[in-house]
């Protein structure tokens, strides 16, 4: 049950977030919706930032768990990108909130540790220190957090626009544009990762 109500108040969230900024929304809206009281909700959370930042804890969780040998990184990467293909108006809401800072913060996490995590795969058997491995992470997670950042800005600009306009005029849908972005991403880091490895040697 603890679980159950804990998960409701989450996808409550989530939901009103869809259609509210994110600092106009209150504890009050979520207990009304989740028919709860307010001692329930102060149970499970400190307040609405609380929330947010749960949820983007678990799904970098869920994101690292599902990272096991075998995945692609491509893969990897499109299922941290779900969490914004599927919530794009709630995402619009918190990047343009006062605390905007934390869809930053969650993409830093589940970035770097994926990153991290392919790195040394792709890395094994080279002669690479802690600090190359670091280095090379970084490279690779600020350029795709910046990536993704500036998706998400793009996003915004596109929202308004019918499903038959072109994406930023280059001819292709809004949804082949994000199947795009996510497919580019991927592909670029299996394709320089080794000579970036050579590189550090």
């Amino acid at each position: 049950m603890a679980t159950f109500t804990r998960k409701a108040i989450m996808q409550t969230f989530l939901h009103i977030l869809k259609n509210k900024p994110l600092d106009r929304i209150t504890v009050k809206d979520i207990c009304e919706q989740c028919e709860i009281n307010r001692n329930t909700f102060y149970y499970y959370f400190k307040d609405i930032y609380d929330v947010l930042e749960v949820i983007f804890e678990d799904e970098v969780r869920l994101v690292m768990d599902e990272a096991k040998e075998g995945v692609t990184f491509h893969d990897a990467y499109a299922r941290a990108a779900a969490l914004i293909l599927n919530n794009r108006e709630a995402i619009m809401h918190i990047y343009a909130s006062e605390n905007g800072r934390v869809l930053r913060k969650y993409l830093d996490a589940v970035v770097t540790q994926m990153v991290r995590r392919f790195v040394l795969e792709k890395a094994e058997g080279y002669s690479l220190d802690d600090s190359d491995i670091a280095f090379i992470t970084a490279f690779y997670s600020n350029g795709i957090v910046g990536s993704t950042i500036k998706w998400i800005e793009r996003g915004s600009m596109m929202s308004s626009l019918p499903e038959n306009i072109t994406a930023n005029d280059i001819g292709v849908s809004k949804s082949q544009y994000n199947r795009d972005i996510v497919k580019r991403i991927g592909d670029s880091f299996e394709a320089t990762i080794y000579d970036m490895i050579e590189c550090c040697l």
